[in-house]
């Protein structure tokens, strides 16, 4: 009988406590799950552990450099090199490994241009030069971007191949003759890289970027009767304005 009333008094004496002091309950339930929630494991978002991919459309402007045209290695020194429009398709892609900060891209690319030397003599020798200059550009770019959730700016370098192709040719020369037969060549090329991409959607980006383009190009020539004619060369050197729009994945 005696431990049935020690046993009454101690629930009395807790339900009393209770009622008196429901403050020391909550603050001990709150302390419970306090610490129950900072042993939880953080949550990680599902964007941060994704892939991004994508591809994207651009139009593009080119200022090259005036660098001298040369026929059989003399060289043309007032050759006026202008620039043109084009445009490219890229895809790329920044790996969730790298924490999406380094990239890799295939870019293929178009550019139209201009060579002209107007008609001048030194060393009694007359040259004049002029065609049509364009170029279809495969390269392969390494990017470094910051990978923001709306602006993302980036850096890179790419090296390719561009594929220069000499149209509507008219090289005179009053040593080694008239050379107007369209002439192509293939030549190693890179660039370097700076842009910045927004973010419209979550799928839909706009970017914005400058291109460093430099290729060597060394075309063969023919004369008219269809004998090998002489080699001239361009160092082609040039800055680039693209803006574009592309779609992630």
């Amino acid at each position: 009988m005696k431990s049935i009333y020690s046993s009454f008094a101690v629930v009395l004496l807790a339900g009393v406590l209770a009622q008196a002091h429901p403050p020391l309950l909550l603050a001990a339930d709150s302390a419970s799950s306090a610490t129950k929630s900072s042993t939880a494991p953080a949550e990680v978002k599902p964007e941060e552990t994704k892939t991004d991919m994508y591809i994207s459309l651009y139009v593009q402007g080119s200022r090259p450099l005036n660098r001298p045209a040369r026929l059989q290695e003399d060289p043309f020194t007032n050759t006026d090199v202008q620039g043109g429009l084009g445009g490219g398709l890229k895809i790329g892609f920044f790996p969730a490994f790298t924490g999406r900060y380094l990239g890799l891209e295939a870019e293929l690319s178009g550019l139209d241009g201009k060579v002209n030397a107007p008609t001048a003599t030194s060393g009694g020798i007359t040259r004049s030069t002029n065609f049509r200059l364009q170029s279809i550009n495969v390269m392969a770019n390494v990017l470094l971007r910051y990978p923001g959730e709306t602006i993302q700016p980036y850096i890179g370098i790419g090296a390719g191949l561009s594929g220069g192709f000499a149209r509507d040719l008219n090289f005179q020369h009053s040593t080694i003759g008239v050379v107007n037969e369209n002439a192509a060549d293939g030549a190693f090329a890179y660039q370097l890289i700076g842009g910045v991409r927004a973010n419209v959607t979550d799928r839909l980006f706009l970017f914005t970027e400058y291109k460093y383009f430099v290729a060597n190009y060394q075309w063969e020539s023919e004369f008219a009767n269809g004998s090998r004619g002489p080699s001239f060369t361009l160092n082609y050197r040039s800055h680039i304005i693209a803006g574009g729009v592309g779609i992630a994945f």
